[in-house]
C-alpha cells in the first residue's frame, strides 16, 4: 500500500511529505522547521524562502552538533564512572579473597 504524503505548511508554504514515520511526527518536525525559519527570519521581516530555510539548517545542524557533543562527554562520564563501581567493587572482592 502506497502511503499518501502529510500535508504540512512551512514558512507559509504547504507541502506534501512522505515517510514511514507517522503523520503526527512528520507534522513535529515541519513544525520545528517552520520556526527556526520564522527565528532567523526575524519578527515581521519578509525573508527568502531558499535564504531562511538555509539559515534555519544550520543553525538546526549547529544545535544537533552541540547535542552530540553534550551526549558524547555525558556518555565518557558515565563510562568512568562505571569504570570506577567495578575496579572498587573488583577491590572488594580481593580484599574478601585474603580474608578467608
Amino acid at each position: 500500500m502506497i502511503k499518501k504524503g502529510t500535508r504540512v505548511n512551512i514558512y507559509g508554504r504547504e507541502y506534501s511529505i512522505k515517510g514511514d514515520a507517522s503523520d503526527e511526527y512528520i507534522r513535529e518536525l515541519a513544525d520545528y522547521v517552520d520556526l527556526k525559519m520564522r527565528e532567523v527570519a526575524g519578527n515581521g521581516s519578509a525573508m527568502d524562502t531558499a535564504r531562511a530555510a538555509i539559515l534555519a539548517a544550520v543553525n538546526i545542524a549547529h544545535d544537533l552538533n552541540r547535542l552530540k557533543k553534550e551526549h558524547k562527554e555525558r556518555d565518557m562520564a558515565i563510562y568512568k564512572k562505571t569504570e570506577n563501581i567495578i575496579d572498587t567493587i573488583e577491590e572488594q572482592f580481593e580484599d574478601m579473597r585474603f580474608i578467608e
